[in-house]
């Protein structure tokens, strides 16, 4: 009897490196977990992305796959690894099981979540923890309206540079203004997005093209990557965002 087949779906996003959720940190939990199942790993899907749609590269592949029956299952150490919405949690999983695919999630392990009792569980955890990261995220949007109201902390996010007053020998109402050079370089990033192209294309039109990134010496060279150009894009829609601007006065 063939041993039964699973793919790994690991996801991380900004941030989330330092906070056991590294890709290493995740693909070793479930490597045990196998193991002591006696399952048979195929194939590895890693995404570097929010979870806040399904709307990623190699999520987008793996369903794909599912479709293919390349393998019985897959597994992930939490369900937010999937998706943090929960609709789009129970309707993937839905679709997947259709293909003869099922969901295992390692913090939930103990738990049959295809049961009518594990489902209401899986349904009640992915909620709240929905509602959690919505409330978070909702304070830290007012806490940056309110910050620059008054003055930008922090590194610039590219396409921007930081001017301070000096007042009395102290730095003060520091903002952010148009750095022009990297403003064009913003604009081709957003011209090839809404063209289609993917944030690997982009990277590699840059440095087709001897765009220096903002890390670039004369001594030292730096290209540009995938991870890079989606996150300086949606940085810059949060920057716009939470300072009440609009891309026409950006």
């Amino acid at each position: 009897m063939s041993k039964y087949k699973v793919a790994y779906y690991i996801r991380i996003s900004m941030g989330e490196q330092s906070k056991g959720y590294s890709l290493e940190g995740q693909k070793s939990t479930l490597d045990d977990w196998i193991e002591d199942m006696g399952w048979k790993w195929v194939k590895t899907y890693y995404d570097e992305a929010s979870a806040k749609d399904t709307n990623r590269e190699k999520f987008q592949e793996m369903i794909t796959d599912a479709k293919h029956e390349l393998f019985d299952g897959i597994c992930m150490v939490d369900s937010d690894r999937f998706s943090r919405s929960t609709k789009d949690l129970l309707n993937t999983m839905d679709d997947l099981l259709s293909y003869s695919v099922k969901l295992h999630i390692h913090n939930l392990q103990h738990i049959d979540i295809y049961s009518e009792q594990g489902r209401l569980l899986l349904t009640n955890l992915a909620t709240y923890s929905e509602f959690f990261r919505g409330q978070l995220a909702s304070k830290i949007r007012a806490g940056v309206k309110q910050k620059m109201k008054n003055e930008w902390f922090g590194q610039a996010p590219y396409g921007y540079t930081i001017l301070s007053d000096d007042i009395g020998g102290r730095k003060k109402n520091t903002r952010l203004i148009k750095d022009m050079e990297e403003q064009k370089v913003l604009t081709k990033m957003r011209k090839l997005r809404e063209n289609g192209k993917s944030y690997s294309e982009i990277a590699t039109a840059l440095n087709t093209d001897g765009i220096p990134t903002r890390y670039t010496r004369e001594n030292k060279k730096s290209s540009w990557y995938s991870t890079t150009v989606r996150n300086i894009l949606n940085r810059r829609e949060v920057v716009l965002e939470e300072a009440g601007k609009s891309d026409k006065n950006a």
